[in-house]
């Protein structure tokens, strides 16, 4: 490397980490995000867990005092159900109840009207202060409870009424069974449950990326606009070295910046979805994330770490064509401003839907923003189609070519010095 641009890119290393909205916005916040949320996630759901499935106690109104209640009370007990009975109308202990409490009133008739072929009911009050997960998960469980005691008690009528046949192939005659083929190979798992784990599994990953990406592109977009507000850019301009020189020196020490940044994403997404796949895994019992082949194999990470730095380098040439059309730092500002709308598109539709469902004149123009590819790497950690996410490293490679070859045509030119875009109405004369 010669020595004038060696001494650039040096230069711009230290004057962009100099800078701490580039030293925190696209290293620090990127490096701490994303493992800081994976470490809410596992406390937050391990202790709900051990919170709402502890200890639980209900009261009960029992006006029936009949054989049946007493069964649905002793139900209740064998599933480790603290009962405690309670005498009055249920309206009158309604004020007694903390967040998540249930209080379950068993009306008069009960046992006759269901022993003698008739509908009956329970009413199941359940008291929501801080509309938590807890008091969701508490009520739930004995939601859960009654409705088993319900299958049992009709399994139970059912073989009195008929003697020497199997209840449950009377009640239930199609049993219905999940197999979830995970790459090639299939799983006892319901697609419901399979949804909620790749959801929270790909979820954040493409915001955060897109933040970054933001970022990144503002803070190479107003570098070139503070030496021109500065009026350092002239002088930059006579030092003994091309100008094609300044252009890479800008360039490599956006790239040095941008490689530490795709670092620090991809050691803080490793953290958030090993965090992630630890919640789901205790929120599911035995079910493994590993036996599922949903946790990322290692070319995953790879060709993540690969698509991010693609993203920002893309990001990075954009910013410094755009940024050398801007008369000062708050007209780079504007400019960016106007690029986050197909920076975010992505993320939106990712998140909201799948790509492969939009429309093909859709699907083309998502492809053809450079910054989709991150979040379809994002995505591919879980599905292991790592395709498009391959062809996007190529694409994003021509992109920035393109958009390097348009910076250095204008570096090439005075029309650095002069070229403009303004946001600014004319004053009528």
């Amino acid at each position: 490397m010669p020595s004038g641009l060696r001494l650039l890119v040096i230069k711009e290393i230290k004057d962009l980490l100099r800078d701490p909205k580039i030293l925190v916005g696209i290293i620090i916040f990127p490096a701490l995000l994303l493992p800081l949320m994976g470490a809410a996630i596992s406390v937050s759901t391990g202790s709900t867990i051990e919170k709402a499935y502890g200890n639980l106690s209900i009261y009960v109104v029992d006006d029936d005092n009949g054989p049946l209640s007493q069964a649905l009370l002793d139900y209740l007990a064998a599933n480790y159900v603290e009962v405690e009975k309670v005498a009055g109308p249920p309206e009158s202990r309604l004020g007694m109840l903390s967040g998540g409490d249930v209080l379950l009133q068993i009306p008069a008739g009960f046992s006759s009207n269901i022993t003698g072929g008739n509908w009956s009911g329970v009413v199941m009050y359940v008291n929501f202060k801080d509309f938590s997960m807890v008091e969701f998960i508490k009520s739930g469980r004995v939601d859960q409870i009654i409705s088993s005691f319900k299958s049992e008690l009709v399994r139970q009528l059912v073989s009195e009424e008929a003697p020497g046949r199997d209840p449950n192939a009377l009640l239930n005659p199609i049993r219905q069974e999940y197999q979830s083929v995970i790459k090639g190979e299939a799983f006892s798992i319901s697609p419901s449950v399979l949804q909620g784990t790749v959801q929270m599994q790909t979820l954040m990953g493409p915001i955060v990326i897109m933040l970054v990406l933001i970022l990144a592109m503002q803070i190479a977009a107003t570098s070139i606009a503070i030496e021109k507000e500065a009026k350092t850019l002239e002088t930059l301009l006579t030092v003994p070295v091309s100008r094609m020189s300044i252009l890479f020196g800008k360039l490599a020490g956006s790239v040095t910046v941008a490689l530490l940044a795709t670092v620090a994403n991809v050691f803080a997404f490793t953290y958030y979805i090993g965090s992630v796949l630890g919640s789901v895994g205790a929120s599911a019992g035995d079910l493994g994330q590993a036996g599922l082949k949903l946790a990322p194999a290692p070319e995953g990470y790879l060709i993540l770490g690969l698509s991010i730095f693609g993203a920002l380098i893309s990001a990075l040439a954009i910013a410094l064509t755009l940024g050398t059309l801007a008369q000062d730092v708050r007209g780079a500002q504007s400019i960016i401003g106007i690029v986050i709308v197909p920076v975010f598109l992505p993320a939106i539709f990712m998140m909201m839907g799948d790509i492969s469902a939009l429309p093909q004149a859709m699907q083309i123009a998502l492809y053809l923003i450079p910054f989709t590819y991150p979040a379809l790497a994002s995505q591919a950690l879980v599905t292991g189609n790592y395709g498009m996410s391959l062809i996007g490293l190529v694409y994003m490679a021509f992109f920035t070519l393109a958009m390097l070859y348009i910076a250095s045509k204008i570096f090439s030119s005075e029309r650095i010095m002069t070229a403009r875009i303004s946001f600014k109405t004319k004053k009528a004369e």
